[in-house]
């Protein structure tokens, strides 16, 4: 029977993602990898050439995850704005599917060389004009109230990324809901309509009543 190289391969991504999101990259040996996956250090070699190239390939392969998945909402959604919504539903979706990679791709990839970090970098700047392109979309249309559409680009980024660090399982709520939420939070804020000011805030607070 042949093997399945790819699926091998995505195995032990799989499994280093789950050890250098839990113990660190620095930390975690490749034998500890083949350890865990019951193989010899050899397997692991016969698909990486060293640590740091499966460092970069799971970090590249969640970036490419990620831009294709952005890519599809483009593709499925003409409505600029439900199209951004989604892109950013799709992020924070795919942030918590598969954590133990974004938590590798925020927190690791200063340990990748130059080389290694020139290609990831341009992969950033791929989905980063991803976003700011549908951002310059939105100020077109005159939906946008603010200049620095950059600022905007970097708020989403951090709300889909760092979901990893507090959303759990058992909250009370789905992932697909906080994603909901979170959307709704970027794109109304939190306070209701007619709260916009200082002054309106003052006349509601409970101390403005005595």
């Amino acid at each position: 029977m042949k093997k399945d190289i790819s699926l091998e391969k995505e195995t032990i991504m799989n499994v280093a993602a789950t050890l250098f999101g839990e113990k660190g990259y620095a930390a975690t040996s490749v034998r500890d990898i083949a350890r865990d996956l019951d193989v010899s250090v050899a397997t692991i070699y016969y698909y990486f050439k060293n640590k740091e190239d499966l460092l970069f390939t799971i970090i590249d392969s969640i970036g490419n995850d990620l831009y294709g998945l952005l890519k599809k909402s483009i593709e499925e959604f003409s409505d600029p704005l439900e199209r951004l919504r989604h892109m950013l539903l799709g992020h924070i979706c795919l942030a918590h599917q598969k954590k133990n990679e974004v938590k590798v791709y925020v927190e690791e990839q200063v340990n990748l060389s130059k080389k290694y970090r020139s290609i990831i970098y341009k992969q950033h700047r791929n989905i980063y004009d991803t976003y700011i392109n549908q951002l310059e979309e939105l100020k077109k249309l005159k939906l946008v109230r603010f200049e620095q559409l950059p600022v905007a680009a970097f708020a989403m980024f951090g709300m889909a990324n760092w979901c990893y660090r507090w959303f759990k399982e058992d909250g009370g709520i789905p992932i697909e809901e906080a994603a909901q939420i979170l959307a709704d939070i970027f794109f109304h804020g939190i306070l209701n309509p007619g709260v916009s000011s200082p002054s309106v805030l003052k006349e509601r607070s409970p101390s403005a009543k005595k």
